[in-house]
């Protein structure tokens, strides 16, 4: 096992800018045309799931090279990211937005 362990902060920010680059796709794609209107909202308002796409491949390659802190701050960014995406489409689109049976 290596004593390099990676960074816990260095994975908080891969896991950030890879939202940064998300978001960036997802208001490109919102300002070119309007036929794509649903992908950008998917990309902008629920960025809290989407990322699960980048967020465990990443995660899956900083365990196997032992870069343990590394693969943590990249599943805590992803965990805030998704905390905060919560609370701001619960302020934005209220409990309509969580009520999926209905």
């Amino acid at each position: 096992m290596s004593n390099n362990l990676g960074s816990f902060f260095l994975g908080m920010v891969v896991c950030w800018l890879f939202n940064l680059v998300e978001l960036g796709v997802g208001v490109f794609v919102f300002s070119i045309t309007e036929k794509q209107m649903a992908a950008a909202y998917v990309l902008v308002y629920a960025i809290g799931l989407v990322q699960v796409g980048y967020v465990v491949p990443l995660w899956r390659v900083f365990r196997r090279r032992e870069l343990q802190r590394t693969a943590s701050g990249v599943l805590t960014a992803a965990i805030a990211t998704l905390v905060l995406n919560l609370i701001f489409d619960y302020k934005v689109f209220g409990v309509g937005l969580f009520h999926f049976w209905s």
